[in-house]
């Protein structure tokens, strides 16, 4: 297929760009320059991409080298197309990954991206393509939940564990799941067998043992987690706590190399790009199994509010910049 060029290729676009790092002020909305169409690339036209914990971490301090704007979700529509491109044509409807979402056009690869279904948003599909596969591939690469397992997931509320609550119902664990008091009742609707309340009660002293615990929130030791294991249970580590910047994460990172070197069953999810995940999601959604879940919407002139609220703690499920 030739390279097909639409007039809005040419000249500027809004994004929104980090220029500098520490909070959400360091983000501004600005010109820049449309991105131009590649060899096995194309140009989406931004309808909608979700904000993840990953844009709140580059925005204070996470190292993000020649790439200033944020975003790596993207659903929208295909303006044009590079050489080499054969799945998809202008006017497609597309989603899947791509630097730099938050933006009015975004260049993608052709292989980061699925066909939208017709029946599925472009907002909820912009929740799908960090989110889902993380989720996904912690319970069934890393843990290897069987049915009948007893499975924890600390963190539940956020748009990570809101996939992760469904997938392991899906799979026919027994889901405990452990958020806020605002998420309360989201996560009960999304079928968790059990929820607990963290502002009333601190799992890590309960006497259930569990067969997995996908900790999300990161907020509570790897030792008094491993605490409520059972003798062949595994701890798999999914978030990393929105405090003590990056150093903490690769702290909390080296904490469970060294636990992994001593023999305990513990590991984190570092996740693995492609396609093959979304495909087995929407067949989840079709299903009626998944439903992506959507706390907010904010428009891209709004992006930064978005990002803002994510660092808060207090956002449930997914957050949504649309366009």
């Amino acid at each position: 297929m030739t390279t097909m060029t639409a007039p809005t290729t040419t000249g500027t676009m809004k994004a929104l760009v980090q220029e500098g790092r520490g909070s959400a002020d360091v983000l501004h909305l600005r010109d820049v320059p449309i991105p131009q169409v590649l060899e096995g690339r194309v140009l989406v036209r931004m309808r909608a991409a979700s904000v993840n914990a990953l844009d709140w971490h580059a925005t204070h301090g996470w190292p993000s080298p020649g790439q200033p704007v944020r975003g790596v979700d993207i659903a929208g529509v295909i303006e044009a197309v590079g050489p080499g491109v054969t799945r998809f044509k202008p006017g497609d409807e597309v989603f899947g990954s791509a630097p730099a979402s938050l933006a009015e056009y975004v260049r993608a690869r052709e292989s980061a991206l699925l066909p939208k279904p017709p029946d599925l948003s472009f907002e909820a599909a912009s929740t799908l393509s960090v989110a889902g596969p993380t989720a996904l591939q912690a319970l069934r690469d890393h843990a290897q939940v069987k049915p009948g397992q007893r499975v924890l997931i600390d963190g539940a509320g956020g748009g990570v564990g809101t996939f992760t609550v469904q997938i392991a119902k899906a799979m026919g664990a027994h889901v405990t799941a452990v958020t806020g008091p605002r998420n309360v009742d989201v996560i009960t609707s999304l079928g968790a067998d059990e929820v607990v309340d963290r502002s009333k009660e601190d799992y890590t002293r309960r006497r259930e043992r569990y067969d997995v615990v996908v900790d999300i929130a990161a907020t509570r030791s790897v030792g008094s987690i491993r605490g409520v294991l059972k003798p062949a249970g595994i701890l798999v580590q999914v978030g990393a706590s929105k405090k003590g910047g990056w150093i903490g994460i690769f702290a909390r990172i080296v904490s469970l190399l060294v636990r992994k070197r001593l023999g305990q069953r513990v590991t984190f999810v570092v996740q693995k790009s492609g396609t093959e995940d979304l495909v087995h999601l929407l067949e989840l959604i079709k299903a009626g199994r998944l439903r992506p879940v959507i706390d907010r919407t904010y428009p891209l002139a709004e992006a930064r509010e978005a990002i803002r609220y994510v660092g808060t703690g207090e956002a449930r499920a997914k957050v949504v910049v649309t366009n």
